[in-house]
């Protein structure tokens, strides 16, 4: 349905409507000329906005298929945990009735966004997100099982120091030469006190390039950082970085 009006093949979907599929119906949107998104049976997405230079659906519930060939932050989609942003990609998103999601890329990188807290997720990594909370931290989906673990604790719980420490250890002890990723970004979401034991086992991973020292690192410095990234084998972070958006998006 578009609304309240049931759709055979073909369809408007007018800015402010929502789409609905029920448990056998499946849909295409076409975004633009910049691509399409393929919506799974049970899914509730509405268009928010549709302009040259800017395309936003808002996911409520279910799953979709977004693939999008533009330049970075042409195309979003909202969820009740934030803001997927598009740079470049194809990805499958995904939101249950509690809100909570999960975004798996396949092509390029998502960005996803909350109230300042930004997970980029190359493809081949994912993201899991809960509502208040917004994203999680970016990890390969062949990590083993105590250190996606581990890391869901980190993110979404709210253990005791002791065993804030014990999924700490138990995360860094597990993580590989590709987990880098997922340390890049934990460097400056766990407390001061831990920062430096995630420093040195990213350090210990892909060894920091001139210019970044543990104190510009630890204290969240955003060209320090790019420049770490820049060496995990992931793209430079400066393709996407002068993409930023020039409007604040909704959860910033």
């Amino acid at each position: 349905r578009i609304g309240t009006e049931a759709v055979a093949q073909r369809g408007r979907l007018a800015e402010g409507k929502w789409l609905v599929t029920d448990g056998a119906a499946r849909a295409r949107i076409r975004v633009g000329r910049i691509g399409e998104v393929e919506v799974e049976p049970n899914t509730r997405i509405r268009l928010v906005r549709a302009r040259d230079d800017e395309h936003r659906l808002a996911l409520r519930r279910g799953t979709v298929h977004a693939a999008v060939m533009a330049r970075p932050r042409l195309f979003f989609i909202e969820t009740p945990a934030g803001v997927a942003v598009d740079l470049g990609c194809a990805y499958t998103l995904e939101v249950d009735e509690r809100g909570e999601g999960r975004l798996r890329v396949t092509v390029g990188w998502v960005a996803y966004e909350r109230g300042g807290r930004e997970s980029v997720i190359p493809r081949g990594a994912m993201c899991l997100t809960r509502p208040r909370l917004g994203p999680g931290t970016p990890f390969f989906g062949d990590a083993s099982g105590e250190f996606r673990a581990a890391l869901s604790r980190l993110d979404f719980e709210k253990p005791s120091d002791a065993g804030r420490a014990v999924a700490l250890a138990t995360l860094l002890a597990q993580a590989r030469r590709r987990d880098a990723l997922t340390l890049w970004h934990l460097l400056t979401r766990v407390p001061w006190s831990d920062r430096p034991l995630v420093y040195q086992a990213l350090a210990a991973l892909v060894p920091p390039p001139p210019g970044v020292t543990p104190e510009a690192a630890i204290s969240g410095d955003r060209r320090v950082l790019d420049l770490w990234w820049d060496q995990l084998g992931l793209g430079e972070s400066r393709w996407w970085r002068k993409w930023k958006a020039k409007k604040p998006l909704p959860w910033g």
